[in-house]
């Protein structure tokens, strides 16, 4: 049967505009109509936008789907499509095609400056208790916020295009429109990107936007991220305080003839009917003030006389094309019911956890004020709950209507929200669920895997995850889409393998990792703990805001090993390694010259005997960093290092205990991956030195931290499971430091006391040293600290902490949206529902479902590179069915648990197969 070519995709992404590769990857999947054949060759031939040929492989005799055509390197601002041919092993040829455009390399556009207030710069702030300051202590936002500026170009066409692309970008956040029609369907534009750094331009197809004659592009500019309030500390203008923007408008006339639009003397501007927009605080939008056809052709000359010119200013900072998919408005949920709470206050309850904002329709008086205010949670009470402190984070948007009698329709422009809840005041009437919808917005990404089982709690965990990653996965990785809202390098890297699995986030993190290494060229080769790093973070005059000595971290900084790392396993795309080879290097080498130019806290190097010196020299031990993060023991006050403490000194106290042995456990691990990388890429001697200097690390911090009992350091499970998962325990001692972790798993009442990076490795190790029971134990173990408590409690998304609810319904304040724990999610993917990469890009894969568990069945798939993985089982007793589907290009093979038997080869070829297993007799009578 012939081959079906389906999913061409150039970098990962379907028909982009504008990629910033001159040669990208080009990658397809195969199909068969009926029974799966094998394809033996590939050709591609690439065209330009008239036909004309700009390369051509020829026949490259491989069973490969994916190509980075040698020799060609597409010129900047060209468009091509790509024509593949695919020959089967029965001689059968499948073609296909799709396109790709290579976004410009130079700018030669101005800015266009409106004339503007200046945004108001907030002073320096630390991160202490001021910090957490409710945001009702703050001058209210009408008095220290500005007006978005909208911004209008004329331009005269002498016939309608036959092409015509809008590449446009700003410091600020803009929204573009052509003739009173938005450009593209995206939202907040450019993003969130290390902005003093590069920007990058948005490419829009606009061809059926613009007609002959008379034509308008309109642009409004917002604070955004790069002017108004942002992270942790609530901070203005961390970026600049003007609002610009730059655009090239390129038109193909019928008769061949382009001209390309910028800025010019023709571009006004004025302020229209928002009166403030601000990420954090929110957005006031008067409809009396509205300007009708403000971005639309006019015959009335003096409409617009009173608007003022902008000003033309060069570009100054480097502007690289965006790659991936933009913010857009992914899912709308409708209100699930209004309430009115026992304060007496009107609350709308969307069900579900979710970042957004609030699409609204009303009738009413004209200037009527509508308020609308945002949460995640109710108190125990049931009473509206702002449940994120701190400076500027108000979250509350408010509509003055037009006083339209049949109605008026608002949604905020410039601003999101992390909610479930809004607290709504002076709407006039009776509000009815029907009037309000949540627009979730997110970077647009497919959802690639799916999870379903006998235990719908588990169900619920991980749609949870989906969830909290789809909020979170907006402009960049975020730890959070409330109160900072921050590109946290080890939210990131716990989550990786997850997000990978969960959601197509290749051109996504591919963008963001372009961040990290040039913030990282700007640190002098430190990895920041945030990405982008906010320059009120990063004051020379307040070290961190606050976080005292922590400029890098463990398990944060190596976010840039461990990152790339996991796009390569899961995609099999040695570009996410080659790009930032270089800058693991860097990491790794800054490690290890800190490790020898540090020590720790109370070691004084004239007491230390040579050989001890020698040691401590090599480990990565010397500097302050964030350790086993947020350790339910050192929270609770359960350790005795917890006596006295409360509140950010009791969150310091796992760095203080943890910090020191945290540091060489992951400069461990970031060699490793390093060395794994260089060898990837064919560097086996980079690889083999640097393996060399991995033993010696490991060699160290055995004789330094690991006992003969078992005990390593402050003697907590996060570290004996850090220790064991990067192997940095002696082969003779690993058997005592396994028996310790369990004892203090069953110490805790078997419950996790692992924090921030130690929890991604905790099930794995478990279950791998011969503990699959107790792994499957804290799974589903429903009391605090566990992952199905939060499930119990109401959760629809993961919580920052595990007792963010008590049991008696207090609410803690603080984010109820945090990913990183949903890391397990990976977890129960290649252990319960039994899919596991086995090399990079799943081309082989193991099935080793787990028909001993808490299951009796589960459905699950993820969408690798070549298609989908799917395994469906069943379990019956001492029997179990699986049908396991498998696209061309993988293999597989089937392992089953010891005391089980399958019936049939354990080697599985592409297609669908139905197995049958059964126990062994022994098995069964144990």
């Amino acid at each position: 049967m012939p081959l079906l070519l389906t999913d061409l995709r150039a970098d990962h992404l379907t028909d982009p505009l504008a990629l910033r590769r001159t040669t990208p990857r080009l990658t397809w999947r195969l199909g068969a109509d009926g029974t799966a054949c094998a394809a033996t060759a590939h050709r591609i031939r690439i065209t330009g936008a008239h036909g004309d040929e700009a390369h051509d492989t020829g026949w490259i005799e491989t069973s490969d789907a994916a190509l980075e055509p040698e020799g060609f390197a597409g010129e900047p601002g060209a468009e091509y499509r790509w024509h593949l041919a695919v020959r089967g092993d029965d001689g059968s040829v499948a073609e296909a095609s799709a396109g790709f455009g290579i976004g410009l390399a130079d700018w030669d556009a101005p800015w266009a400056e409106p004339v503007q207030e200046r945004v108001l710069t907030e002073g320096p702030l630390t991160l202490g208790p001021e910090a957490f300051a409710p945001a009702e202590d703050a001058t209210p936002p009408g008095e220290r916020l500005h007006p978005p500026r909208y911004l209008r170009q004329e331009f005269e066409l002498p016939a309608a295009p036959v092409s015509a692309r809008l590449r446009i970008t700003s410091q600020g956040v803009h929204q573009p429109s052509l003739n009173g029609l938005p450009a593209g369907d995206g939202l907040l534009a450019p993003g969130y990107e290390s902005y003093q750094h590069e920007i990058s331009v948005m490419t829009h197809d606009v061809t059926a936007l613009l007609r002959e004659g008379a034509n308008v592009l309109g642009v409004i500019l917002g604070d955004g991220w790069y002017a108004g309030r942002i992270s942790i500390l609530g901070r203005s203008a961390q970026y600049g305080d003007l609002l610009r923007a730059t655009w090239r408008l390129e038109v193909e006339l019928p008769d061949g003839t382009r001209r390309v639009i910028r800025p010019d003397a023709a571009v006004r501007s004025s302020r229209g009917a928002i009166d403030w927009s601000d990420i954090f605080i929110g957005e006031r939008h008067d409809a009396t003030a509205a300007v009708q056809g403000w971005d639309a052709p006019t015959d009335d000359a003096e409409a617009f006389a009173g608007w003022t010119p902008c000003a033309l200013v060069p570009v100054d900072v480097p502007l690289v094309p965006f790659v991936g998919e933009p913010i857009r408005r992914v899912r709308e949920l409708p209100a699930q019911s209004i309430l009115t709470t026992p304060a007496g206050e009107t609350v709308i309850d969307f069900g579900q956890v979710m970042a957004g904002r609030v699409r609204m329709r009303v009738r009413g008086e004209r200037g009527t004020v509508v308020r609308l205010e945002h949460a995640e949670v109710l108190d125990a009470e049931g009473d509206f709950l702002n449940n994120i402190l701190g400076v500027n984070k108000d979250q509350a948007d408010e509509y003055v209507l037009a006083g339209d009698e049949a109605g008026e329709e608002w949604e905020p422009l410039f601003t999101f929200h992390g909610f479930r809840y809004v607290k709504l005041i002076g709407y006039p009437g009776s509000p009815a669920p029907e009037d309000f919808t949540a627009a979730v917005i997110a970077n647009d990404l497919e959802q690639t895997a799916s999870f379903s089982s006998s235990h719908a709690r588990l169900d619920r965990l991980v749609e949870n995850t989906v969830w909290s990653q789809r909020s979170n996965f907006l402009a960049v990785p975020t730890d959070c889409p409330q109160r900072e809202r921050a590109g946290w390098t080890g939210d990131l890297q716990i989550f990786a393998p997850t997000a990978a699995t969960l959601m197509g986030v290749a051109a996504f993190l591919d963008r963001w990792l372009a961040n990290v290494r040039v913030d990282q060229a700007a640190h002098d080769g430190v990895v920041p703990i945030i990405v982008p790093m906010p320059p009120a973070m990063d004051d020379p005059d307040l070290p961190n805001a606050g976080l005292g000595d922590i400029r890098d971290a463990a398990g944060w900084s190596d976010a840039i090993t461990i990152a790339p790392w996991e796009l390569y396993r899961h995609y099999g795309d040695p570009r996410f390694l080659r790009d930032n080879l270089d800058a693991m290097r860097i990491w790794v080498e800054h490690q290890t010259a800190v490790a020898a130019s540090t020590l720790p806290a109370g070691l004084d190097p004239a007491t230390l005997s040579e050989e001890r010196l020698a040691r401590q020299r090599l480990l990565w031990n010397g500097r302050m960093n964030f350790g086993d993060w947020l350790a339910p023991s050192t929270l609770d006050g359960s350790r005795p290092e917890a006596d006295g403490l409360d509140g950010f000194a009791a969150i310091m106290l796992a760095p203080q205990l943890t910090a020191e042995l945290t540091g060489p456990l992951f400069q461990i691990r970031s060699l490793d991956l390093y060395a794994a990388s260089a060898e990837a890429l064919g560097d086996t001697a980079t690889a083999a030195q640097v393996r060399a200097q991995a033993t010696a690390v490991r060699a160290a911090f055995a004789a330094e931290y690991v006992g003969d009992d078992g005990r390593i350091g402050p003697d907590m499970q996060g570290i004996a499971v850090l220790a064991l998962a990067f192997d940095a325990v002696p082969a003779e001692v690993r058997p005592r430091v396994v028996e310790r972790l369990v004892e203090l798993v069953h110490e805790a009442g078997i419950h996790l006391d692992t924090g921030f990076v130690s929890v991604p490795f905790l099930l794995d190790v478990l279950w791998d040293e011969g503990h699959p029971d107790l792994a499957r134990a804290l799974l589903i173990q429903d009391t605090a600290p566990s992952w199905l408590y939060e499930v119990d409690h109401g959760a629809t998304t993961i919580w920052e902490a595990w007792r963010a609810v008590h049991e008696d319904g207090t609410v803690e304040r603080m984010s109820m949206n945090h990913y990183a724990f949903g890391c397990v999610v990976d977890w129960m993917m290649r252990r319960l529902a039994g899919i596991e990469a086995v090399e990079p890009g799943y081309r082989r894969t193991r099935i080793a479902p787990d028909l001993d568990g808490v299951l009796d069945h589960c459905r699950a798939h993820v969408d690798a590179p070549a298609g989908r993985i799917a395994v469906d089982w069943r379990r019956d007793g001492a029997t179990a069915e699986l049908t396991v589907e498998l696209p061309l290009g993988v293999g597989a093979d089937v392992d089953l648990a010891p005391g089980w038997i399958l019936d049939g080869s354990a080697a599985l070829s592409p297609g669908i197969h139905t197995l049958r297993a059964r126990r062994t007799e022994e098995s069964t009578a144990s």
